[in-house]
């Protein structure tokens, strides 16, 4: 029997509903049904999680939905300091019980987590409403318009790594011995990555770096990797990187209109 078949009949549907959220290398999979299910290699096991009916609306904004978790499930808990550094993304997929066949139901990102006392809302919207997001645009600026490392930097951030354990935390500052490798300040803007997931580096001094966010899973003894922060100035990039040719900014825009005199920097 096809999952057509099933979903249209009467009294013959039994819907299971498979959640799968992934957040880089990370991946989080949960079902509706009572027993763990088995799909494309993958395990998804019961959890309590509810979600909201989808409006079929021309406004992609409307299409999202609403799951309903307990307040300690693992992917609530990625917003409950901050937000993490990447998109969740969550695919539904769908089947009858006794049937072989799946569909791919609903696909869309992570927006947003409300908590309230023991229970998490998620609230999830619809890959589509990516089409009407405007892209990204160059700008005219003394400053490099890339991210350190991107396809248009063109470094290999393994060229700039530092790694090593965690030996001290306090706060949102991280104390390692391995920093040393490196003087105050490189790594200033760049970022740690813990088990995956990253955090940017608001100052580095000595043996520590200040993180700008709670990083989940970070201890004393965690294994990091760290890497250089980059502040945009073609000095920088020419000093540190030697990678002028790729600057994405202008650094001899005039500082003064050449017409009316006024700063235009």
């Amino acid at each position: 029997m096809t999952y057509t078949t099933q979903e249209i009949s009467a009294a013959a549907g039994q819907p299971v509903e498979l959640y799968r959220f992934v957040l880089g290398q990370q991946v989080w999979t949960v079902t509706s049904a009572r027993d763990v299910i088995t799909y494309q290699a993958e395990s998804y096991q019961p959890a309590v999680i509810r979600r909201s009916a989808v409006e079929q609306s021309p406004d992609f904004a409307r299409n999202g939905i609403d799951l309903e978790c307990a307040r300690d499930f693992a992917v609530a808990q990625l917003f409950a300091a901050a937000r993490p550094n990447g998109v969740v993304s969550l695919t539904v997929f769908r089947n009858h019980l006794g049937d072989a066949e799946y569909i791919t139901w609903w696909k869309g990102r992570v927006a947003s987590v409300v908590f309230s006392g023991s229970t998490a809302k998620i609230r999830c919207e619809s890959i589509f409403t990516a089409l009407k997001r405007p892209g990204l645009r160059a700008h005219y600026q003394t400053g490099c318009r890339h991210a350190l490392f991107d396809p248009g930097c063109g470094m290999n951030n393994q060229a700039y790594k530092v790694a090593g354990t965690v030996s001290a935390l306090s706060g949102l500052n991280v104390t390692s011995s391995a920093l040393l490798a490196q003087a105050t300040g490189w790594l200033t803007g760049g970022y740690l990555r813990v088990g995956g997931v990253p955090r940017m580096i608001t100052n580095h001094s000595g043996d520590t770096v200040t993180l700008s966010a709670v990083l989940p899973g970070i201890a004393v003894g965690s294994a990091f990797e760290a890497f250089a922060g980059c502040d945009r100035t073609f000095a920088t990039c020419q000093s540190k990187f030697g990678n002028s040719l790729n600057f994405g900014g202008f650094p001899w825009i005039p500082v003064k209109n050449p017409f009316a005199g006024d700063s235009i920097v």
